[in-house]
């Protein structure tokens, strides 16, 4: 591909305009992307590789994405999908590696700031359970919106949400040891 070629092609209102139309969507929905992302990762590093993955793949299907109703809407969709994709596949590749020997578990009671406690806790939950309650909690998104961007049914966006708060409240223990008097 020539320098300065983009996917998909010149034409009229073609790859220029496609580009800068990518750009300014990712100047501006950068932050919010990566802010569902840092909430799913739990980490800088792993949030910031969600968000340009996430952005690369807009990139790469610009032309389907723009068109789309409500690009942010389809930017979480491609975000979270890439989250659970990329974390089924670590969580495989860990156990096919993993020893016998029992993993201390981290004391939650170390942290004196709840919502580093909070992001502690919600690592322990597996990926998909983790974009479900952060979706559904920290995004205030509602269970239709968050079955269709996990592909699942509504029964199971409620059952996973409530097993993982169940499972939160028990680490949790005492949420007054963790309150930070705010």
């Amino acid at each position: 591909m020539p320098a300065g070629a983009e996917p998909g092609g010149a034409g009229p209102g073609g790859a220029d305009g496609d580009s800068a139309a990518f750009e300014a969507y990712a100047r501006d929905g950068q932050r919010r992307l990566y802010r569902t992302a840092y909430l799913l990762c739990g980490n800088v590093e792993g949030a910031k590789d969600l968000t340009q993955t996430t952005l690369a793949k807009l990139f790469q299907h610009w032309r389907r994405a723009s068109r789309a109703d409500n690009l942010d809407a389809y930017a979480k969709t491609v975000l979270v999908r890439t989250y659970v994709a990329e974390r089924r596949r670590t969580v495989r590749d860990v156990l096919a590696h993993r020893s016998n020997a029992p993993r201390p578990q981290p004391n939650p009671a170390a942290h004196a700031d709840l919502r580093v406690t909070l992001l502690a806790l919600l690592d322990e939950l597996p990926p998909r359970a983790r974009a479900m309650v952060v979706l559904r909690y920290w995004d205030d998104l509602s269970v239709e919106r968050v079955a269709a961007l996990l592909r699942c049914s509504e029964s199971t966006v409620k059952s996973q949400c409530s097993r993982s708060l169940v499972r939160l409240r028990a680490r949790m223990g005492d949420a007054r040891l963790y309150s930070t008097g705010s």
